[in-house]
């Protein structure tokens, strides 16, 4: 009987033991990810601050706006024209900064934002190690969040190819976790263009399609969109992804457009993925 009651404390120290370990285990990870995430907060407001000085939005002229109306994002009462010309403006005071920024971490290849939006960080690439930034931030720690990121197989610089930039979906909503609500055609309304500033270069660019599918699936339809190789890709290519978005913008696209996608995960399909497909304005 004495023996039973022996291996009974044995067996609920272990137990026990276990259970402590187990907390400890779960305080240290989620004392980790808070720091971790704070840490990755902080990297990102501190590099946008350096923007402090200049003006994100530049006011059109006061006789293209009604009276009073304010209800609307800036940008969408501009036209396409309109926008690249304020934001070539814009980019000019930016140029100083973004190349202060490539001399403390030469990958850096340029800027992503989406006004109105958590989108507003910076894009790298490392063609030794593609996915790097998947899971590095800007000053190359180890960090959950990454930082967006461009495709290896992109050559932003001349010749030019069409660019394909990455980021996390993030639970908190930053990072490309935005990108999301461009299944919903008034999201797309709000916010129609996509700024991708490369070192010495503003980029303008407005939506044409927004899709998803699974990374696990045939992907061959936005690779030919995004990267043809024989006659015809493009165009049957094109006539997919219509079939597949999720509304029509009005934005049509032709082989000899600059063309930029923006990936992150979807999780209503396995293994999902949004694509936002924009095309540099003309």
């Amino acid at each position: 009987m004495k023996e039973k009651n022996r291996k009974r404390i044995v067996l609920l120290r272990i137990l026990m033991g276990g259970c402590v370990a187990v907390f400890l285990l779960s305080g240290f990870l989620l004392v980790r990810d808070f720091v971790q995430t704070r840490r990755q907060q902080e990297t990102f407001e501190q590099l946008g601050e350096r923007f402090s000085q200049t003006s994100k939005v530049m006011e059109t002229e006061p006789e293209k706006r009604a009276e009073g109306d304010t209800s609307l994002p800036l940008q969408e009462k501009l036209s396409p024209q309109e926008w690249k010309e304020q934001q070539e403006k814009l980019a000019e005071e930016r140029f100083l900064i973004y190349r202060s920024m490539k001399e403390e971490n030469s990958d850096m290849v340029g800027w992503i934002r989406i006004e109105g939006t958590n989108i507003d960080y910076p894009v790298m690439q490392n063609l030794d190690q593609p996915d790097y930034y998947l899971h590095h931030d800007f000053y190359k720690k180890k960090s959950s969040y990454g930082t967006p990121y461009l495709s290896a197989i992109c050559r932003y610089e001349e010749p030019r190819t069409s660019l394909m930039i990455s980021g996390h979906h993030m639970k908190n909503g930053s990072m490309f976790a935005s990108l999301q609500n461009y299944t919903e055609k008034d999201y797309f309304w709000e916010h129609p263009y996509v700024q991708f500033d490369t070192i010495d270069e503003a980029g303008s660019y407005e939506v044409a399609a927004v899709i998803k599918l699974s990374a696990s699936g045939d992907q061959t339809m936005w690779q030919n969109l995004l990267f043809p190789q024989a006659e015809g890709e493009f165009e049957q290519a094109w006539e997919r992804i219509q079939s597949y978005w999720f509304y029509d913008t009005g934005v049509s696209l032709k082989r000899e457009d600059e063309l930029l996608a923006l990936v992150t995960c979807e999780y209503t399909l396995k293994d999902g993925r949004i694509l936002v497909i924009a095309r540099r304005i003309r």
